[in-house]
Order: C-alpha cells, then structure tokens, then sequence
C-alpha cells in the first residue's frame, strides 16, 4: 500500500511539475509589449516675405541676384518666366515678392506681370515650377446722367454717381470726347445747361481699378440736338458708334487734332503778339504741353514734312475732294513727305518751333487753295450702314434704346449752387490725351 501511495505521489508530482514547465514555456515565448517613443518634430519657423521692384536700366537676373538667388537658381527662374514673358521686357516697376528662411535663397517667388496676371513660381528638387494667377474680375453696368454747368469737367453727375471709383469720371470725359470728335469741338461747342446720359459695362478688379470699360449708349443733348451713340461692330468687326438712324459718327475729319482747348481761334484780323501787328490768323492754336501727340485728322498723304519759316516745324497733308491741313510748330515729327497716314495717327509732338510765344499746336484747314475755319467747315458726311445691316443694328438699337430709358434725364433748369460734384483740376485738364 505505501509502495502505491508512494507511486502515486511521485506521478502527480511529475505531472505538476511537467504543466508548470508548460506554462512557464508559453509565459517566456509570449511577445514583448512595445512601447512607442514620443518623438517631437519641431515646426519650421514661418517663412520671411520681401518684396523688390525692378528699376529703370536694371535687369531681371540683377534683382534676383540681389535678392540672395544664385546664378544657376536665377537661370532656372528666368526660364521658367520665358514661357510666359520675355524677361528683358519687364517694364521699370514690375514688382517680385520672395519667400524664405532665415540665412536661405528665396524658394518661392511671385512676380506681378501687369495688373491682371501674376507668375506664382516655387521650388522644388532644384527646379523652378511656374502657374500664372490671373486677377479676378466682377462685370456691372453703369449708369450716369449730368448737366453741364462749365464744360463736360465740371458736370452736376446723377445716377450711380456712388459706384465711380477717383478719377473714373475724368476718363469717361476723354472717351465722349473721342466718341463725338467728329461732330463737336468739346473744347467750343458744350454749353451751360447741356445735358448727357451714359451706360457703361466696367470688368472691376478687387482693388476697384478698371480692367476695361466700354460704352453701351450715350446720350448727348447739345443746344437742343439729341445726339445719341449706340456701338455697332459692322461687318468688318469693328466696334463703331452710329446715331438711330445707323449713321456713322465718324466722319472723314475729325474737328480737331488734339484734344485741347482753344487759345486762339480762327480771325482774319487777329493781332500778332510777336510781330506787334495785325495779320490774318489762318487757322485755330490748341494750348498743350509740349510732347502732346498731333493726330491726322483724316487720311491722306504727306506733301510738305520740315521746317517752313515762321511755322517752325510742320506737317501739311493732302486730302481728298482738294482739302489740305497744316500742323505747325511742333517740337519733333514722325512722318516723311510721300507717306500715306490714317485718320487718328500720330504724326508729330507739340511744340513751340517758329513763331510761338509757347508750346501749342497752330492746325490750317484749306478747301481748294483756300483756307478756311476748321471749326465751323462743313465736313464730308458720315458713311451709313448699308441695308442689309440694319436689321441686326436695330436689334442692337432697340436693346440700347431700353437700356437709355432707364436713366432719369436730368433738369437742366435745376442747376444747384453748391461745389460741382466732380471737378478736375488743370494739371488733369492738361495732361496728354488717351
């Protein structure tokens, strides 16, 4: 009985020591637990913004180059831009903004083309890439009204008159002038109580300047003429203005080859102040600032280009139908004897050459060998629009003529006594035309 006893405890002692030897074989093989170490990743500071601006005479790869960009990194850059603009024509004044670290070249740039487009370039392995931003625009109409009370400057405006950016108006003053140059001398022919209605569409950056403006009608009353202008591209796709009845306004002359005012009008017994005598003045003196652009009036040739005794240096043009006209006492001209011009182009700068007590422009009209007042000569009409135009000018007639009916005509009897609400100064009255 022991021997069994003692058997048995033997073989329970074996099996508990073989399960324990089990379970402490299974504890060591079990995986260790990991535990993750918290590694801090330090923010890189925030990268430092200058800004440049390209001189007169300097080029781009000396602006980058002084900006801390190598010439291998400036030669990348200026690749990169070749895809978009030519580099040595940046204009003075182009503005580059960089991006970097402290002690680091620049690793992004943008650089400000013009006002509506901007080269966003960046880094990245040792390469430059480029996208162009175009600036964003917003469309609206304009509507204004006004009554003259000195000139077309000094205006009593209605309307919109709220929505006019500084300076908006004096633009809109060159563009009617332009638009009417055929048939007025707005430096003659705008009288008190005048009135005028405009509708423009404007394409508005975010900083409120104007990518573009162009007219959708207008409306002038002169002395009691209804002059209105409604924008028609005939068939030869240019944009031009006709009256309702679809004739052009723009003539074969224009009334006048600078924009201007008069300082000394057309008189057969004009006293001389150089000579100190009396002697007929032949044709009508524009005061301008000397460098002024001089503009043919109509088409036509070159027959005289040089200096002509008291004249000074001047320009005569044949025209059709036996018509001439002299531009005299210029301070540089830009056409030779023989050359074909166009209506509108420059043909010389104002100056004060010949017998001139100062800087203006002295213009001769002759009809048939004979001179003649250029601002009262009746001029050869206006074309018209041929007949199988005018359906679709009336469509565009009648959507103008909807769009006019909207702005309240203003009461020229009303004229207030307060300060015009828009008024230009002289050095603006003076400046070169657009």
């Amino acid at each position: 009985m022991r021997s069994r006893w003692a058997y048995g405890a033997w073989l329970g002692a074996v099996i508990l020591a073989a399960a324990a030897g089990l379970v402490a074989n299974q504890i060591v093989s079990r995986p260790p637990i990991l535990v993750a170490k918290r590694v801090v990743v330090p923010t890189p500071p925030p990268a430092i913004l200058t800004g440049d601006t390209l001189q007169r005479g300097e080029t781009l790869a000396e602006l980058l180059a002084d900006n801390g960009l190598s010439g291998s990194a400036s030669f990348g850059v200026i690749e990169a831009v070749r895809a978009y603009k030519n580099p040595r024509r940046l204009r003075p004044g182009a503005t580059v903004e960089f991006a970097h670290r402290s002690d680091q070249p620049p690793h992004r740039m943008s650089m400000k083309l013009n006002p509506d487009s901007t080269l966003l370039l960046a880094l990245a392995d040792s390469a430059w890439s480029v996208e162009l931003e175009l600036t964003p625009v917003t469309t609206d109409t304009l509507l204004l009204s006004g009554v003259i009370e000195t000139s077309l400057w000094f205006a009593r405006l209605g309307g919109e008159v709220d929505k006019l950016a500084e300076g908006e108006f004096q633009d809109y003053v060159y563009d009617l002038a332009d638009v009417f140059a055929w048939k007025l001398d707005f430096t003659r022919d705008i009288r008190e109580g005048d009135r005028f209605r405009v509708a423009v569409r404007r394409e508005r950056r975010p900083d409120g300047s104007l990518r573009s403006r162009r007219f959708m009608v207008i409306e002038l009353i002169n002395k009691g003429r209804v002059l209105p202008a409604i924008p028609f591209a005939s068939d030869s796709k240019l944009r031009e203005y006709y009256d309702a009845e679809g004739k052009a306004l723009r003539g074969a002359f224009l009334r006048y080859p600078v924009p201007f005012r008069v300082t000394s009008s057309f008189n057969r017994r004009r006293y001389h102040p150089i000579l100190k005598r009396r002697r007929p003045h032949l044709g009508t003196d524009y005061g301008a600032p000397t460098g002024t652009r001089v503009m043919a009036t109509a088409s036509g040739r070159v027959t005289r280009a040089g200096t002509w005794g008291g004249y000074g240096r001047m320009v005569e043009i044949s025209h059709a139908r036996g018509i001439v006209t002299r531009y005299a006492h210029l301070s540089r001209i830009g056409v030779r004897v023989g050359q074909s011009v166009e209506q509108e182009e420059t043909i010389g700068r104002v100056g004060s050459t010949g017998l001139a007590t100062a800087a203006h422009l002295h213009y001769e009209f002759l009809q048939n060998g004979r001179h003649t007042n250029p601002a009262t000569v009746k001029l050869p009409p206006a074309r018209a629009l041929d007949s199988d135009q005018m359906p679709a000018f009336a469509g565009v007639r009648g959507n103008a003529l909807e769009l006019l009916a909207r702005i309240p005509l203003p009461d020229p009897t009303a004229l207030p006594t307060a300060e015009p609400a828009v008024e230009v100064t002289a050095a603006a009255m003076n400046s070169p035309a657009r």
